[in-house]
């Protein structure tokens, strides 16, 4: 990040392994594996020439996913106001990243006793509402690939046992439009949450509310995921999307 954050602020012309090390005092072997790897990955540019390095292109394509993330939120941002003004339960806006769940907003309540999620945390996408409300609209393959690396194989705290087939549980979000969580994420605490759709139709966001579970039991709970699915689908209307089922 030191690397990144100098050539960022020194764009004007690149540099050499030999300037990096000394100017960031960095050994210079560390410093050159360092950007071999940033050079790998897109983030560093480097000029076979001049032997020097600059910033990469793949930098354009992450900043540019952070600033739709932002303009995204930033849309939902009223929504997520009012849905807590109407259920006073914290609400979260979340946006998958790989293997996670990110929370990129969130209102929640000043009580001494609440639950606190902040901006930036991340939770598994294999845990959780938030994150099945992705899930339930991927490929099959990109379902297999998380299947291969571990990251759907949870248990239901409840049984005890293995969550039932994921088929199911995500055809069931697809066919309410919503997805539920009871004491996934952390004992006592359910949630809830809806898809938000993109003008691509794919899910760009998730809408989700968490509370106790004596504050969110299980029938609070589906009138909590209507009212977000109907939320959901007024921000995916301005997004240019729709509101699959």
């Amino acid at each position: 990040m030191r690397i990144l954050k100098f050539l960022k602020d020194r764009n004007h012309r690149p540099w050499g392994v030999s300037e990096l090390s000394r100017s960031l005092e960095l050994n210079k072997s560390t410093c050159f594996n360092i950007l071999k790897s940033l050079t790998q990955h897109g983030l560093v540019a480097y000029d076979g020439g001049t032997k020097k390095y600059g910033l990469g292109s793949g930098l354009i394509e992450l900043g540019g996913a952070a600033s739709t993330a932002t303009s995204r939120a930033t849309v939902a941002k009223p929504f997520l106001q009012d849905l807590f003004d109407e259920l006073k339960l914290t609400c979260l806006l979340g946006q998958r990243f790989q293997d996670q769940v990110i929370i990129v907003d969130r209102v929640e309540a000043q009580d001494p006793f609440r639950i606190t999620i902040p901006v930036g945390q991340a939770i598994p996408v294999g845990q959780g509402a938030l994150g099945r409300c992705f899930l339930a609209y991927l490929p099959e393959a990109d379902l297999d690939h998380l299947w291969s690396q571990g990251v759907l194989d949870h248990a239901d705290p409840r049984k005890g046992q293995q969550v039932a087939p994921i088929a199911k549980t995500l055809a069931k979000v697809r066919h309410q439009g919503f997805a539920e969580s009871f004491g996934e994420i952390a004992k006592g605490v359910n949630a809830v949450a809806a898809p938000i759709f993109d003008h691509r139709d794919q899910v760009a966001l998730a809408l989700g509310v968490i509370g106790f579970a004596s504050m969110l039991p299980p029938r609070r709970l589906a009138h909590c995921g209507r009212k977000l699915r109907e939320v959901s689908g007024l921000i995916s209307r301005i997004m240019g999307g729709g509101q699959r089922g």
